[in-house]
């Protein structure tokens, strides 16, 4: 229809389109159409003039999601904050109940179910919190490398229960980052649990595949599964956001991890497979202030010496 348009003689500019880049990644790109007139006025020839706007686009959607990040981040502070003061009651008295050795063998069960029931609801609340609160000023070095291998460690026996192989391609020289190693492990752990639950659930043999390497100034965590990939990824990263059936996940891992990331400087994308199927998810942490300035120097000498 744009061509066309400009074949009647308009101007059509900025119009947005999806396209197949060279490195087989789809790109946004804003092409402008031109017609070019002969000697007699009409329409001979159309001239495209095409910018490829893939980095625009994706900072005005990061910046988009973090406003909204930070908005429902305030309103689920207040709403869990709320919560928790009525049933930490709820839970107190429950196991208050539990312990009495008065109470009828009938409605000891009920009350176990309450228990367990309230307990539940506080770890949603502990989540609800870790997702809202803004993360400690404490830093210290960190080894992305070591976080990756004992949180690895963890679910071997779930791993190799199911037939899901892990592949570990770690940059053995990767620098340091500065952070919260507990912080920084439940990132890795929830993105793990989530391909594992993927590729599990799929019925074909299971691969996860974990590399870490310097890019660009930061460190990177790639997490490529060969699960059934993402159905909206647009909306991964959104709180109580899930694809799990019901009671087999909140919504806020992920969530979380954005958050954490966000606060550490990093951030984290997922795509599908270019190739194949299941997902990818990649998350970039800066370098350690010294670390960054030793690997620019040792970049710079490599420059002159070349």
């Amino acid at each position: 229809a744009a061509f066309e348009a400009t074949l009647a003689g308009n101007q059509v500019d900025n119009l947005e389109l999806s396209m197949m880049r060279g490195d087989g990644t789809v790109g946004q790109f804003s092409v402008n159409f031109s017609p070019m007139r002969d000697e007699d006025g009409a329409v001979s020839n159309v001239v495209a003039v095409m910018a490829d706007i893939t980095e625009a686009v994706n900072l005005q959607s990061k910046l988009r999601h973090t406003e909204k990040m930070a908005a429902v981040g305030q309103l689920v502070s207040g709403v869990a904050h709320e919560v928790n003061n009525p049933l930490t009651a709820i839970l107190g008295f429950a196991d208050l109940l539990a312990e009495n050795p008065h109470i009828p063998e009938a409605a000891r069960d009920d009350i176990n179910l309450i228990v367990q029931e309230a307990q539940r609801t506080k770890l949603i609340v502990q989540n609800l919190l870790s997702f809202a609160r803004k993360m400690p000023a404490q830093r210290e070095p960190v080894q992305l490398n070591t976080i990756i291998r004992k949180t690895l460690q963890l679910r071997a026996y779930d791993f190799a229960s199911h037939h899901i192989h892990a592949v570990e391609r770690l940059q053995e020289d990767l620098p340091e980052v500065v952070g919260d190693p507990n912080q920084l492990q439940q990132v890795v752990l929830n993105i793990l649990n989530n391909a594992y639950d993927a590729v599990r659930d799929s019925g074909a043999a299971g691969h996860i595949e974990i590399i870490t390497q310097l890019k660009n100034g930061f460190n990177e965590i790639v997490f490529r599964d060969n699960g059934p990939g993402i159905a909206y990824p647009e909306r991964i990263f959104d709180p109580f956001f899930t694809t799990k059936e019901v009671g087999k996940g909140t919504g806020l891992g992920l969530s979380i991890c954005y958050g954490i990331l966000r606060e550490h400087g990093g951030d984290v994308t997922c795509h599908n497979n270019h190739r194949g199927p299941g997902a990818t998810f990649v998350v970039r942490l800066p370098l350690a202030p010294s670390t960054a300035l030793a690997t620019d120097a040792a970049m710079a000498a490599e420059g002159g010496a070349s």
